[in-house]
Parts: structure tokens; sequence; C-alpha cells
């Protein structure tokens, strides 16, 4: 079950097979059913997660009520409110399963007890939470609604992710990308017809 997870961490840190099964034994196997919420904005953010099987999206409210997806996460990947994770906060996004999925649960205490208990283990978390934050800067330029054209985000958005085009429903995919769902389709018949001429 933790298989992926443990791989991941190997190469972010030399740990200890026996630090690595106290590591695991502290997670919590969560299931989420799609279309359910895993954080809602408000709540206490005192756990991070990390999807082994499944999909999710982060989302937020606009200033007329609607909602705007921010971002969207795969499997092998760690997610939460990092923000208010690290500072103890309540959280300000929401975050909603677009599959049905299995997560890891890690909460904030036993990650403070680690960074005691496990050598490398404050290491090793520092580059997750590194590589994390390199992401999120990323995905903002990347997907700048006023440096690229709406092709070019969709564009983008297939070279980066090819295989979530698929798996991520067209008006969560058209929100993240700052277009209407009708644009979207559009943009995915243009970008169709050159591979269905060949």
């Amino acid at each position: 079950m933790f298989t992926n997870l443990i791989n991941s961490l190997q190469k972010k840190g030399n740990i200890s097979d026996s630090d690595m099964q106290t590591f695991v034994s502290a997670l919590k196997v969560r299931y989420v059913k799609k279309k359910k919420n895993i954080l809602n904005e408000g709540d206490n953010a005192n756990v991070m997660f990390y999807v082994n099987e499944g999909l999710f999206r982060y989302y937020i409210y606009d200033e007329q009520g609607h909602e705007q997806t921010i971002d969207l996460i795969a499997q092998n990947n760690w997610f939460g409110d990092a923000k208010a994770f690290l500072g103890q906060e309540p959280a300000s996004i929401n975050i909603e399963a677009l599959e049905d999925s299995q997560v890891f649960v890690l909460s904030y205490e036993d990650l403070h007890r680690f960074y005691d208990e496990i050598p490398m283990f404050e290491r090793m978390v520092r580059r997750i939470i590194e590589q994390y934050f390199v992401k999120a800067l990323e995905r903002v330029k990347k997907i700048s609604r006023s440096s690229y054209s709406a092709q070019e985000r969709y564009l983008e958005f297939i070279r980066s992710h090819p295989k979530l085009v698929n798996r991520v429903p067209l008006v969560y995919l058209a929100s993240y990308l700052g277009v209407t769902p009708e644009t979207l389709s559009r943009l995915r018949s243009q970008v169709a017809k050159p591979v269905l001429m060949d």
C-alpha cells in the first residue's frame, strides 16, 4: 500500500528502513468519495495529505461567489493548505475529490515529532515543501491569464499534464484555465483536428 510513497521519500533523503516504518505506521489511511471535500475553507488545517490513488482539485470562491479551480493534484503528490498547515491557521481553500480516492494523512504533531526522532526527516520534508512551492509558482507562471492566450494555456496544460486531460471534468478544467466550458470545448476541437487529419 505504501510502496509509491516510500519510493518517493527515499529519493529525497537517506532514511533507514526502521525509521521509514516508524513514519509510515503513523500515517492514517482515508478514503474520499468522488465529489466530497477533504478540506473546507475555515477548517482546522492540522494535517497534510498524500494522494495514493485518485485526483483532487483546489478551489476558492471569487467576489461574485463563483467557484474557481486553482490547482489539480493527482496521485503521488503531497497536498493540503500548506500555508495554513505550517502556520496552524484555518484553511483558506477548499479541496474536493474528482475521483474516488485514497489518501494518507500526516498530522502536524507527528510531523514535528519526526523532526526530533528521525535523522534526515527534517531535510526530507524541507525538500518536499520546496518542491511544493516551486510547483505552485510554476503553475501561476504557466497558466497566467495575462501572458498566455486561452489556446496557449490549454496547450501548456496538455504538455505539462498529459494524463490529466481526460480525467478532469470539462467544467473544472475550464475554471482552472480561466475560460468558459464552451471555449474549452472549442479549443479541444481545434487541437484535435490536426490529429484527425494525419
